[in-house]
């Protein structure tokens, strides 16, 4: 009688219990990894490695879907849009904090429409001209000629906000002189305007940049992180140069929409985690330039506070503002 008791006691809950632990099949299709700038630039370069070892954590296959435009913000409104945990945004340090302050919320906030994922990676920016539209061969002569004809020096940003933008701003601010923003859809593009002598100079990432000043096409000046690093060792850092207090290392996060189920969204943070970790993935950044960066776990969202205050503090004593 008590055995039969217990049955009739625990047979409810015993079948119950798999609905109470069920869940969600995933991934059931292929992860989509927004990378909101053009192909080719260090965002992009980035992002691919991170997809490619990703497809191997989840045991699917996650593919790099590039959406460019207005420094990163039509790549991050269609992440936030999708929350069926299917899609990862790939982001810059620079269009998390700033692009909120300066295009407004009204569009896309990060901070807001997505949860943090991980950091994946670090990597400085190199100051390079174009030896036939600039004889220049050191960043004060750069600024000497800026000053000479204050607004006809040109350079090349990846928008409004982007770390090409905010270091060329530094730049000015710390040398005394105007130039002209020319704004393009990402690196690539960038790159291909200095290389034609369309624009002056440009802060673009030492990934994408080594080997043309490597060719000699066209001429580094200065890399922006504290140190010289290792792919350029011969080229002074800004503050070596004569900038004290210039210091910039970008970094890149991975993000998912915030109306993504809290299960998957758990798994998809384990497995960008373990993507960024995997030592493969490590040393195929560090033979383009960058750094792995992960924040340890549990430190995301305050790192990603810290970094918001203090960009936006930077941009504002800067002037960097709405356009």
């Amino acid at each position: 009688m008590l055995t039969r008791r217990l049955a009739l006691m625990l047979g409810p809950a015993v079948l119950a219990a798999p609905a109470l632990h069920a869940q969600p099949a995933w991934p059931t299709k292929p992860v989509r990894v927004i990378v909101p700038f053009a192909p080719g630039g260090p965002t992009d370069l980035i992002g691919r490695l991170v997809a490619e070892r990703l497809g191997q954590e989840i045991g699917g296959t996650a593919v790099v879907e590039n959406r460019p435009g207005a420094n990163g913000n039509i790549g991050a409104a269609a992440a936030a849009a999708d929350g069926d945990g299917h899609t990862v945004l790939f982001s810059t340090g620079t269009m998390y904090t700033l692009n909120p302050t300066l295009y407004g919320t009204g569009q896309v906030d990060i901070a807001r429409d997505c949860a943090g994922l991980a950091t994946v990676a670090a990597l400085p920016n190199v100051l390079i001209v174009n030896p036939k539209k600039r004889d220049v061969s050191s960043v004060q002569q750069l600024i000497a000629q800026g000053r000479q004809a204050p607004g006809t020096l040109t350079y090349a940003t990846f928008g409004l906000g982007s770390s090409p933008h905010v270091t060329a701003t530094l730049l000015q601010q710390l040398g005394g002189f105007e130039a002209v923003n020319v704004p393009y859809g990402g690196s690539a593009p960038a790159l291909n305007a200095v290389l034609a002598g369309d624009v002056d100079f440009l802060f673009d990432s030492v990934t994408t940049s080594t080997p043309q000043i490597q060719a000699g096409a066209v001429r580094a000046l200065g890399v922006t992180s504290g140190f010289r690093t290792s792919g350029l060792p011969d080229v002074p850092t800004l503050q070596e140069a004569g900038l004290a207090g210039f210091e910039f290392s970008g970094w890149f996060a991975a993000f998912a929409s915030r109306k993504t189920p809290a299960v998957v969204l758990a798994k998809l943070r384990a497995a960008v985690t373990a993507a960024a970790s995997a030592p493969d993935y490590a040393a195929r950044l560090r033979a383009r330039g960058a750094e792995p960066f992960v924040t340890p776990d549990g430190e995301l969202d305050a790192f990603l506070s810290r970094e918001k205050e203090r960009w936006v503090k930077l941009a504002q004593e800067a002037g960097i503002r709405r356009e």
